[in-house]
């Protein structure tokens, strides 16, 4: 079993330690969140709340038949970016890949028409100019993850990469291509290897075996029970980097408290070092323009993280980094505050209303 020992604490301040002390701080939080659940605002909620030593609370509630605990198991959709990022900047953290150097030098393919120029910088940060492949094309005829590689690299540029912003799921699968070149394992045992089992992560592209209920997610089509059985074994077969994850509340809060605080496991800093992490948090794009929640925008972008206190009127400090997914999922770090806060529901484009409200909950429980 491995050991893993903590790298050094920074002193104290008015942060999530506070919530680790008077957990009844948070009673409120999930009081509230199991009233809208009670009310119809969404079928099923979960959500965890810890800092950088790990978990302080967590709980899950649900107005369906079959019983939702915090154990179980929900699709994390787009939060797959980030821990999909995470790994692969461990290769770049161990000098095996450049964050700006040409992925053309490990696909060849990915060349002319100015495609030469994508780098793992511009996938991160969604400025590649790859056309992503129609969401609605993958439920219809179920592309193999080589199918989607190949007609992303053979599709024309919108723009020339570096100069716009544009939300693209399938330029991921380069950052996988990448980890297979180098490594010459499956980026899914890397991704287990190298991240999940250092840090007792269970998340995982195949849910099927874990043993535990899978929240089936509402509004995108797979109501009925072979529709949902198909789609989880495509998508454990596609294995989406840019979106195909499932996991639990325990998965997402060891995550983001190991971004916090990063963990020394036999001798390696996991996940990151915390200039690396760092680095990632930084706003790499300085406002870009491109299309965000529908709106042209100004956009403030990580690598695979966004910054939304940069974009909009949200609590946290401007080193805040977060990711959600369309099936309702969020994971929120706030490494001043040392917050790791994690919300799912199962509604798919579900409003962003209740998820709000606990989060703006937990910054005012954090106030003395």
């Amino acid at each position: 079993m491995t050991v893993v020992s903590d790298s050094p604490r920074a002193a104290d301040s008015v942060t999530a330690d506070l919530l680790r002390r008077e957990p009844a701080r948070l009673d409120g939080v999930f009081e509230r969140l199991a009233r809208r659940v009670r009310d119809g605002a969404l079928p099923t909620a979960a959500l965890a709340i810890g800092d950088d030593e790990g978990l302080i609370r967590m709980a899950a509630f649900s107005s369906e038949r079959r019983p939702v605990d915090v154990d179980s198991i929900f699709f994390l959709a787009s939060v797959t970016k980030p821990i999909v990022s995470t790994a692969f900047m461990q290769l770049v953290e161990d000098g095996l890949v450049g964050l700006h150097q040409p992925i053309v030098d490990f696909e060849p393919a990915l060349s002319g028409g100015g495609r030469e120029k994508v780098t793992p910088w511009h996938v991160m940060t969604h400025t590649s100019g790859l056309a992503d492949f129609d969401p609605s094309v993958l439920g219809r005829k179920r592309p193999s993850g080589a199918q989607i590689t190949r007609t992303m690299i053979e599709s024309p540029l919108h723009f020339e990469p570096g100069t716009r912003w544009e939300y693209c799921s399938a330029s991921f699968y380069l950052l996988t291509l990448i980890i297979e070149r180098i490594t010459g394992m499956g980026y899914v045992q890397f991704l287990d290897s190298r991240l999940q089992a250092p840090l007792g992560m269970h998340t995982t592209f195949d849910p099927r075996r874990a043993g535990r209920r899978i929240v089936a997610v509402h509004g995108v089509g797979v109501d009925s029970w072979l529709t949902r059985f198909i789609v989880l074994r495509y998508m454990a077969r596609a294995a989406l980097p840019g979106g195909g994850l499932f996991g639990t509340l325990d998965d997402l809060t060891r995550f983001g408290a190991a971004l916090v605080r990063p963990r020394v496991v036999d001798g390696r800093t996991v996940p990151l070092k915390p200039e690396t992490i760092s680095l990632m948090g930084e706003d790499q794009t300085h406002g870009l323009p491109g299309v965000d929640d529908g709106e042209e925008r100004w956009v403030h972008h990580g690598l695979g993280w966004g910054k939304p206190t940069l974009m909009r009127d949200v609590p946290g400090s401007a080193n805040v980094i977060s990711h959600g997914g369309a099936s309702g999922t969020r994971l929120w770090i706030d490494p001043d505050a040392r917050l790791v806060f994690v919300f799912f529901t199962n509604r798919w484009s579900a409003d962003r209303g209740v998820e709000a409200e606990a989060l703006l909950g937990t910054y005012e429980a954090l106030r003395p």
